[in-house]
């Protein structure tokens, strides 16, 4: 995770999930598994928090590893990181270099910096996934941000417990998905408690974790095939898509992995077995490899709140009696990128 560390010491991170990592900010690459903030360790948290006895609270794919990579940091707590889009590039291209599979970048910026650009070439290149917030200044004339913007990235919005697009969730037609992202639930620095936010940067974890299920039980498909099924299987809604304010509809982690999408062979995934996340242990060879959330914090990137995952699944499922979302076939451009 590229953001503010994370505090791999927190009890449902521990058992060897977070790596030492990189801290990009201080010479000679110290480590980043620590966090005075607490925005990676909360991004973390919905990518992989490990079940654990006297909560109901997971991550969507527990199985991961995350490899912290800091590139804003604070030494005071509750104060917000700094980042520049220089910055937010050096993170992304350290997170794919770091053997990054899926990439989260909970950050963005209105300007258009050829560093930053390069970066997502360069991931794109190297089949890497890269996910990021669509960011929250919908009230602030809803700008174009990056790297969300750029064709090969999972732009991320923001929707409410009803499902409805969050007031600050940016719109525009390079959104690909929306996620929870009102009153989420989250994992804080230096001990067993749980904080509450909102904001699409933490939208933009749930989707990472979908794609790190979808790589490590579909290793054969490239990145551009990962997007183009999140897109396809996610629950659309009943507008004409991509919708400015909805994308593709919202991000449906079961429907990613098990949907047998047109022109697909009915083949049966890798087979993964989880770890015993009780024992916070993680299988010796990880089918997804380290998976990476870059979650680089802006500062006042994050508007603060709350959400539980599990109430958003199991109300989605409730209005569809638990049968399986419709699946909208995206066109395929002639690049082979799918669009947002």
């Amino acid at each position: 995770m590229v953001d503010t560390g994370v505090d791999g010491n927190v009890p449902q991170l521990r058992g060897g999930k977070v790596l030492a990592g990189i801290d990009t900010t201080r010479p000679g690459k110290a480590p980043a598994n620590t966090d005075c903030f607490g925005h990676g360790t909360f991004v973390a948290g919905i990518i992989a928090a490990s079940p654990t006895d006297g909560t109901g609270y997971a991550g969507v794919a527990p199985g991961v590893r995350i490899l912290p990579i800091r590139c804003a940091t604070t030494d005071t707590p509750n104060q917000p990181g700094s980042l520049t889009p220089e910055g937010m590039a050096l993170g992304i291209r350290a997170a794919v270099d770091g053997g990054a599979h899926v990439v989260n970048v909970s950050a963005s910026t209105t300007e258009q910096v050829p560093e930053l650009a390069d970066a997502i070439a360069y991931a794109e290149s190297k089949d890497v996934v890269v996910v990021a917030s669509a960011a929250n200044s919908a009230k602030k004339g809803d700008p174009v941000t990056y790297p969300a913007a750029y064709p090969s990235v999972v732009a991320v919005g923001a929707v409410n417990e009803a499902g409805q697009r969050a007031e600050f969730s940016q719109t525009g037609p390079f959104l690909s998905l929306v996620a929870p992202g009102v009153d989420v639930l989250g994992l804080g620095p230096g001990g067993p408690g749980h904080w509450k936010g909102s904001g699409t940067s933490y939208s933009a974890p749930f989707v990472t974790g979908t794609a790190a299920l979808v790589r490590a039980y579909h290793p054969q498909l490239t990145a551009a095939q990962v997007k183009r099924r999140l897109l396809t299987t996610a629950n659309h809604p009943a507008v004409p898509l991509p919708d400015p304010g909805l994308g593709w509809g919202t991000v449906n982690p079961m429907a990613a992995v098990t949907t047998v999408l047109p022109g697909e062979k009915a083949v049966s995934p890798v087979v993964v077995h989880p770890p015993d996340a009780r024992r916070g242990e993680l299988s010796p060879s990880d089918q997804a490899g380290p998976v990476l959330a870059v979650a680089a914090v802006v500062g006042g990137l994050c508007v603060v709140l709350a959400l539980v995952l599990l109430t958003r699944l199991y109300s989605a499922g409730r209005r569809r009696r638990w049968s399986p979302a419709r699946v909208v076939e995206i066109p395929q451009p002639t690049n082979g990128t799918p669009g947002h």
